[in-house]
This record gives C-alpha cells, structure tokens and sequence, in this order.
C-alpha cells in the first residue's frame, strides 16, 4: 500500500512543492459582451500596467509607439505584428484583458531585444523550463509556452510578470 495514502488515512497532511505554488497571473475568461463599440481599450491598458507593475518610464511608450485596435473578426484572441517598421497589437473585444495584453506586449517586447539577445533569452530559459519551481508549475497547467522560446517569453510575463525567475527580466525591455 502506498505510504501517501497511509499517511492521509492517519490525517497526515502530505504537501509537495507545486501545493504551496500560485500562478500570479490566473488566465482571464473571455467576456463575450464586450463589442468594439463598448469595449473601453484606453481602461484596458491602464489596468494592465497597474496589474502587471509596468514602469511609469514606459507606459506612454506602450500607448503611443504601438498601434493597437480591435477586431471582431480576428480568427484568434489577439495578435502582434510589424508592419512598415510600426508595431501592432490587435486584440478580439471579449479578449481585452491584463493577461492577453501582457501576452502580446511581451510580443513587442521580444521584438526590440537584438538577435544575440534573443539567443541569450534562449540559452537561460531553456533549463528554466525544467528547474525553476514556478515555471515547471506554469508549464505543467498549461504547457503553451513550450511551442517555442518566443511563446515562451510571452507565457512567462504573461502569467508570472514580475514574479518571473529574476535572470529573464533582463529580456523584457520596456515591461521592466
């Protein structure tokens, strides 16, 4: 018979490591009442820098050098991209929520940091995906971060923010 349920059977309590861990960032649900016309995205942002701690330094960068919009018909909650050397973050109103920001800002924030600094980013997130306590407990909830080290980057600040591993911060420009 297995020690745990001895153990459980005589009231002992038996706690690993992932029982005392939290995810800071718990995924958002989606409102599906919200619309482009009364979907307040200026309020949106404003609660995400507060949420996610972003440096007063930056917040007017996140505002005015990224062009951000809704789109009803975007085949996935939100999206980045550059387009004629300006970044882009369009987002589904129901998904408009601190979390799928902080997601997609990471996006942009991996878009300034330099090839070497990517391979970098590379070379010490990779054994944090089997060492660092929270990051193996992120991963074992939802292992979307582990498609490849770009969604890696944004799934770390996305649920962890600044509660990251303090060696990744290095490779957030802007969210730090």
């Amino acid at each position: 018979m297995c020690i745990k349920k001895i153990k459980s059977w005589l009231g002992f309590k038996t706690t690993t490591v992932q029982d005392t861990l939290t995810i800071p960032h718990p995924e958002e649900t989606p409102d599906s009442s919200r619309t482009v016309h009364n979907t307040d995205l200026d309020a949106a942002l404003d609660r995400w820098e507060i949420d996610y701690n972003v440096p007063e330094a930056y917040r007017d960068y996140w505002k005015t050098k990224i062009v951000i919009s809704l789109d009803e018909n975007l085949p996935y909650p939100a999206a980045t991209y550059e387009l004629n050397g300006v970044r882009h973050l369009t987002i589904r109103p129901e998904w408009v929520n601190s979390g799928v920001i902080a997601h997609e800002q990471a996006h942009n924030s991996y878009a300034l940091l330099t090839d070497v600094e990517k391979s970098n980013f590379s070379t010490t997130y990779t054994p944090l995906k089997t060492t660092d306590p929270l990051v193996v407990y992120l991963y074992s909830i939802n292992s979307y971060g582990l498609t490849n080290d770009i969604e890696g980057h944004a799934e770390v600040y996305r649920y962890l923010g600044d509660e990251m591993p303090e060696v990744l911060k290095k490779y957030y420009p802007k969210l730090f």
